[in-house]
């Protein structure tokens, strides 16, 4: 009698636990009483996926962007790519957005990445933003002026803002830029994270 009770209480106990941990998950992407999304705090320990520059000396001195870029995903979105090969709504990326700065090293002239002066989301989700191309909602969160601080919170931008060059070169790939992103074209619904390996 005394096992079966013991039996019973783990049991009971799992179930519990199982129960709280999903009551208490939360989407990455959240929102404050105004409906602006925050920046999260922990977005540096989501999953890197690719990064990219364009600089003012390959674009005839004039760059549209003179930056380089660094794109993380939400753990829970990247799993869901990485098993269903698509985007779930809740996806959330977001964009360090970085001077980009020449050098000359011992491997060769580069460029490199300077200081932060923004961040970029994207968050994918079908009723929030159900009239958006593609069901995904761009922000922005640039740094504060005279500060070290960078704003927390940011309201959608206008589709005019980001969502117009993602439509543009990016609407085969759900408006994301897959070319730049080798972590995900390689973890696409393979299940697997890391480069191809040839089987034993």
């Amino acid at each position: 009698m005394f096992k079966c009770l013991l039996k019973s209480t783990m049991a009971s106990a799992f179930v519990v636990g199982v129960l709280s941990s999903a009551a208490f998950a939360q989407d990455a992407a959240q929102y404050d009483a105004e409906g602006q999304l925050k920046l999260p705090t922990d977005y540096r320990e989501w999953v890197f996926v690719g990064a990219n520059t364009s600089p003012h000396e390959l674009n005839d001195g004039k760059a549209p962007f003179n930056e380089m870029r660094a794109i993380y995903i939400d753990r829970d979105g990247y799993d869901y790519w990485k098993t269903n090969g698509t985007f779930k709504d809740g996806t959330f990326l977001i964009k360090e957005v970085m001077s980009a700065t020449r050098y000359e090293g011992t491997t060769g002239n580069g460029y490199a990445a300077g200081d932060i002066v923004a961040l970029a989301a994207m968050v994918k989700d079908s009723k929030r933003f159900a009239e958006d191309t593609g069901q995904w909602g761009f922000f922005r969160f640039p740094k504060m002026k005279d500060s070290k601080f960078f704003t927390n919170v940011s309201g959608k931008y206008g589709e005019d803002r980001c969502s117009y060059c993602h439509e543009a070169a990016a609407s085969e790939t759900d408006m994301v830029f897959l070319e730049h992103y080798p972590v995900l074209r390689d973890a696409q619904g393979t299940g697997i994270s890391g480069v191809p390996v040839k089987p034993e």
